[in-house]
């Protein structure tokens, strides 16, 4: 029997004593030493948005920790291994799974988001594919690092996703961990103009200590004239909206200069009404390439980890035992007093 952090409903999360989870071959059982709280974590938190996949829910899956027990059909991993990272679950039923190509399924399920989570003392990872989505810890990596690699990996993909070049200038529309790690990669790929978007005081801090170029509060100023000023009138190449607020996305194409481009790394919980002047000024005026960001870019995020040009410690600002998870969630819910919340375990 295990403790792990279920979710019954829209902030109703209980520390139960449940199974031991199974294994099948292509498994493994990692018992989890460290585990991030993410901004889709919240999400599901605040809406139970995923009970209609598993009710109730075990969240998380920024975690990392020691491989218990593996599957027959796996290789390339020991019992004893300090690992991070993920695996997935493709659905075997849609038009690429059925042509063999599970790596573009478009309906997998991974440890946190569809399957049960890292919030537990023990979490099945399936196939865990060593060197491609799970990962060996480093000698020296500690617990808490190697957990939030996750996140700088989510923002590796979307910098990749924006084709950055070091002459852009570049906008984040939020500095919570994705939005302080985007600002990171950039900075450590030469570019000289980033400008963070942040309410919060305490990460509108940190985005200076890490190099932003520019901090504006966009409760007090007119960001659109912020950026002009930053940019000598030009406007941003780039923007990049991590906040996931409707507000945000509309000032986007008033940020942007003709031809920009805007990566959504931000996930709404509100509906959105795009008015005719926001699609307009978008498509027709300036000829906005919107691109989504979903997905991770392991090699890019241990790269840049490597060089040492990267900061994520830093932003871990609390931590939690598995029992006080519900405290943890209220913690990184305040963006005045936290980063990275993270969990963890003896």
């Amino acid at each position: 029997m295990m403790k792990a952090a279920l979710l019954y409903g829209p902030g109703d999360i209980r520390i139960e004593t449940v199974k031991d989870p199974e294994i099948g071959p292509d498994d493994i059982l990692v018992k989890v030493k460290a585990c991030g709280i993410c901004g889709s974590d919240l999400h599901v938190f605040k809406t139970a948005g995923l009970e209609a996949l598993q009710n109730p829910i075990i969240l998380g899956h920024e975690f990392s920790g020691e491989v218990a027990s593996i599957g027959n059909k796996v290789q390339g991993l020991n019992v004893g291994d300090r690992v991070f990272g993920t695996g997935y679950r493709n659905c075997g039923t849609c038009l690429w799974c059925r042509q063999g190509q599970t790596f573009r399924c478009p309906n997998p399920t991974v440890p946190g988001e569809g399957l049960p989570g890292a919030f537990a003392e023990y979490v099945v990872v399936p196939n865990p594919m060593p060197g491609q989505m799970l990962f060996h810890m480093e000698e020296g990596m500690e617990w808490e690092e190697a957990a939030i690699i996750e996140p700088l990996a989510v923002a590796a993909h979307a910098v990749r996703r924006a084709r950055l070049e070091t002459k852009d200038k570049v906008v984040i529309l939020g500095g919570g961990m994705i939005g302080l790690n985007i600002l990171q990669l950039a900075r450590a790929m030469g570019v000289s103009t980033v400008i963070v978007s942040e309410p919060s005081l305490l990460r509108r801090n940190t985005a200076s200590k890490l190099g932003a170029s520019h901090v504006a509060n966009p409760t007090r100023e007119y960001i659109a004239e912020s950026v002009g000023t930053a940019t000598g009138d030009e406007m941003a190449d780039v923007v990049f909206e991590c906040s996931g607020t409707s507000i945000a996305l509309k000032q986007s194409p008033q940020l942007l200069r003709p031809y920009g481009r805007l990566i959504q790394v931000g996930m709404f919980e509100d509906e959105i009404k795009l008015e005719p002047e926001f699609m307009s000024l978008m498509f027709q005026f300036k000829n906005i390439t919107w691109r989504g960001s979903g997905g991770q870019r392991w090699d890019m995020a241990l790269e840049q980890l490597r060089t040492g040009q990267i900061r994520t410690r830093e932003l871990i600002t609390k931590r939690y035992g598995l029992d006080d998870i519900g405290k943890a969630m209220i913690s990184q819910l305040d963006t005045e007093l936290s980063i990275k919340v993270m969990i963890v375990f003896p």
